[in-house]
């Protein structure tokens, strides 16, 4: 064979297996995992644990939720809630139920018994890197939390309050359990309505609430 041929066949070959590494393996992402660009299967060449996409949660947080005013008066909340996530690589659907009695609500002109709470749900989204999986996690989050507050003292304040939640949070995947910090901006009109009819006066609020939650991996 030829000098000239068998350095031909010997760029045939490379450049063959060339595109045949690129063809399997391609770009991995830091869990080593990838979409085949042949057969768009998704595979990871890494440790199987690595593989895992995301699953079902269900853990507890403790939370506190805070009404501002333009008055300086100050409404805490605090309490726990049970909640059950899926998630999937980037996004996690979200459920709560919440109980929330008061710890304070600053003297306020409100005519609060010492026996007031908010009770109910949210349901929404968590989208960011690392959602569903193992190692860190930042994101974004976004819902919808319904909620009745209750005064055993005095059922005139009994109301609804519901709206939208916007936020963000960050934590930590390992192999069976999930912590999360996260921090939300909620929406203030129903809260705003409810303080306006017992005060009288209608001021700006900022509802906002924060918490810490624990959950375990299925």
């Amino acid at each position: 064979m030829h000098h000239a041929t068998r350095v031909s066949l010997a760029i045939v070959a490379t450049t063959g297996l060339a595109s045949f590494v690129t063809a399997d393996v391609g770009v991995l992402d830091k869990y080593e995992c990838h979409d085949h660009s042949e057969t768009g299967e998704y595979h990871c060449h890494g440790a199987a644990d690595l593989a895992q996409l995301g699953g079902f949660i269900m853990g507890l947080d403790a939370r506190a939720q805070g009404w501002s005013t333009g008055n300086d008066e100050l409404f805490v909340f605090a309490g726990a809630a049970l909640n059950a996530e899926y998630s999937y690589r980037w996004l996690a659907l979200t459920g709560s139920y919440f109980y929330l009695p008061m710890v304070n609500d600053d003297d306020s002109d409100v005519d609060f018994d010492k026996s007031v709470a908010q009770q109910g749900w949210e349901a929404g989204l968590k989208v960011g890197p690392g959602v569903g999986r193992l190692g860190s996690k930042v994101y974004a989050t976004a819902g919808w939390s319904s909620a009745e507050l209750t005064d055993s003292g005095d059922a005139s304040n009994d109301a609804s309050l519901a709206g939208y939640y916007v936020g963000a949070g960050f934590g930590a995947n390992t192999r069976t359990l999930v912590f999360d910090v996260i921090g939300t901006y909620r929406d203030p009109a129903a809260v705003s309505d409810y303080l306006a009819d017992q005060l009288g006066e209608r001021n700006d609020v900022v509802n906002f609430d924060i918490r810490v939650a624990l959950g375990w991996r299925f």
